[in-house]
């Protein structure tokens, strides 16, 4: 189980926060470079549509929100397009949409999710977000981008981790107590699932919240579909 990071400024020497910082840029740097080599070669990738549920079913309804209750515990969330999540963050600070671009206006390389939690029984939910994981492929497992990583992000490309602060009530971060019937719906940042791999499927893993002093765990699912 993965533990709680504190969300605060970055800790540590400045030459590991600095190596961490140039980390994030290569890594955006690589995935553009590659992304321009395989569409150039390959040419467009087949169009695909997420829809709700592990696999398809006939008769299914066309949408991309997934919902799990588990004991009392309401989780819905959905995938997000880049310019969704962004004006997102707009609203919440102005001007400050495309904070997590790159160098020329490039997207981040995020997943994102907007996820609600909602506690309809009597008893307290402990809710901690560093717990929820993405779930790909084989071997695709990934979790939360956090304050900590969203600051070194921008650090990585050049801009002020400090700018994350406007906008961080927008993101699940840190963990939090739920009461009855107030829902908390945020956006969940994690690495984009790398576009060269054949998947069927996705799913958010909430892999650990409380409900009184018992423990429990809740999934989301998706599947891919071509689009026609």
């Amino acid at each position: 189980m993965r533990t709680s990071r504190r969300a605060s400024r970055p800790a540590g020497s400045p030459a590991a926060f600095r190596a961490s910082a140039m980390g994030w840029a290569i890594i955006a740097t690589l995935a553009l470079c590659v992304a321009a080599a395989r569409g150039a070669a390959a040419g467009s990738p087949p169009v695909v549509k997420i829809v709700s549920g592990p696999k398809c079913v006939e008769g299914e309804p066309a949408t991309d929100t997934s919902v799990a209750i588990t004991q009392g515990v309401t989780f819905t969330a959905r995938p997000m397009k880049t310019e969704e999540w962004e004006e997102r963050l707009n609203r919440r600070a102005p001007g400050q949409g495309g904070l997590f671009r790159g160098h020329g206006g490039s997207p981040a390389p995020f997943q994102a999710f907007l996820v609600k939690v909602e506690n309809k029984n009597p008893a307290l939910v402990r809710f901690q977000p560093g717990n929820i994981v993405l779930i790909g492929g084989k071997n695709e497992e990934d979790h939360i981008l956090d304050y900590t990583d969203l600051y070194r992000y921008l650090e990585g490309i050049g801009k002020s981790g400090d700018d994350l602060d406007s906008v961080r009530d927008e993101f699940f971060d840190s963990g939090m107590i739920l009461e009855d019937a107030r829902p908390v719906e945020k956006i969940v940042f994690f690495h984009a699932l790398p576009p060269d791999k054949k998947r069927k499927a996705m799913a958010l893993l909430f892999s650990s919240f409380q409900v009184g002093t018992e423990t429990y765990q809740a999934g989301l699912a998706w599947h891919f579909e071509k689009v026609q």
